[in-house]
């Protein structure tokens, strides 16, 4: 009797194999559950469960226009506003200005600029004083300047020294103090730094209001001066204010050579080049703040106000010490510098130098 291999009866026991695509796309087309008792909650399950209220959706906020129109401050909106920044308050004066008492821009930024420099008045007062002391002794001061020149001229740092310290002594006798000037240029550098990043962030962050809130040819005042007209009188407002010394405690006649010489001519035109790239509200600010201080000028020209706050009559300068520009005197201090022979340390210092590039030269042969 003939056997059947095992493996062969096996085969044909064995259920027909269903392909495996066709298991995956039954299983695929199968519906397992309804959408209905998913997605949709009967009564008998609500009642039994204890379900919560559907959250209402939030109202929509409210526009930063119509935060203006309300009285309301955006400053926070904005990211303006920091407690501790002397800047903020000066912004949140800027927006009340102009929100209650329906100014425009560039009204608002004029008006701001004048109340807080009359707030403020006692700076210039101050700077007035100490050039009325230093014009007082005008005269003593330019003998010792003198003096230090002469000594540096013969190379004599031990005479220098010497005359440095009689001139310590003597404005100590006479109450001249420097660090009063220095204290009336920093209070004045604080005033203007805050109004200054005041109004540039406000500019950068697009404040509503400012590209329409200007005037004449400057409309927005987030735009720079397409004249330079802006730019130009700020300039030369700042030469005028340099010129009679109501912001740094010392008129252009009073400083050294050099210096006077750079802020007569070298800062107006540095500012003409610098405020040029600003927007035109930073340019306003600038040319109010710059009429202020020539307004203030003017005025202590009057006996009687500086009677009333108490500053001492400006010695007038001499005719021809008047007439000697500061180009000539500049050039006059260069050719005596030059002349100046070197000193002892210079010399070695030199010999030293020429002693070190013959050692790491080429060998003379």
């Amino acid at each position: 009797m003939l056997s059947v291999p095992l493996r062969t009866a096996a085969l044909r026991m064995a259920p027909r194999l269903v392909p495996r695509r066709a298991v995956l796309i039954a299983t695929c087309q199968t519906r397992n559950i309804s959408s209905n008792d998913v997605f949709k909650i009967s009564e008998a399950t609500a009642a039994s469960a204890d379900l919560p209220p559907l959250p209402t959706p939030p109202l929509p906020g409210r526009s930063l226009d119509e935060m203006i129109e309300s009285g309301e401050s955006v400053l926070e909106e904005l990211g303006l506003w920091s407690w501790w920044k002397p800047s903020s308050y000066f912004r949140l004066a800027l927006e009340g200005l102009h929100v209650h008492l329906d100014l425009p821009w560039w009204l608002t930024i004029v008006s701001a600029t004048v109340v807080l420099r009359l707030a403020l008045i006692g700076v210039p007062v101050m700077s007035q004083k100490l050039v009325a002391k230093q014009s007082m002794y005008r005269k003593e001061m330019n003998e010792f300047r003198d003096r230090i020149d002469e000594a540096r001229k013969e190379n004599n740092q031990l005479l220098q020294q010497q005359i440095l310290l009689e001139q310590r002594d003597f404005l100590r006798s006479k109450d001249i103090r420097l660090g009063r000037q220095f204290m009336v240029m920093a209070a004045n550098g604080a005033v203007f730094a805050t109004q200054f990043f005041a109004i540039k962030k406000m500019v950068a962050a697009n404040y509503p209001g400012l590209t329409t809130g200007g005037t004449l040819w400057f409309t927005d005042l987030t735009a720079c001066d397409p004249y330079y007209a802006l730019p130009f009188i700020s300039a030369a407002t700042m030469a005028l204010v340099t010129k009679v010394g109501i912001e740094m405690g010392t008129t252009s006649d009073q400083m050294p050579p050099v210096m006077r010489a750079f802020m007569t001519y070298g800062l107006p035109v540095v500012i003409f080049g610098v405020s040029s790239q600003f927007a035109t509200g930073l340019c306003v600010y600038w040319t109010a703040s710059n009429a202020v201080s020539l307004i203030y000028a003017a005025a202590f020209k009057v006996d009687a106000i500086r009677n009333i706050f108490g500053i001492p009559p400006v010695v007038p300068i001499p005719a021809s010490a008047a007439q000697t520009s500061a180009f000539s005197q500049v050039l006059k201090s260069y050719k005596d510098n030059k002349a100046i022979p070197p000193s002892m340390a210079d010399l070695r210092q030199r010999d030293a130098s020429s002693f070190k590039k013959a050692g790491r030269g080429k060998p003379i042969t």
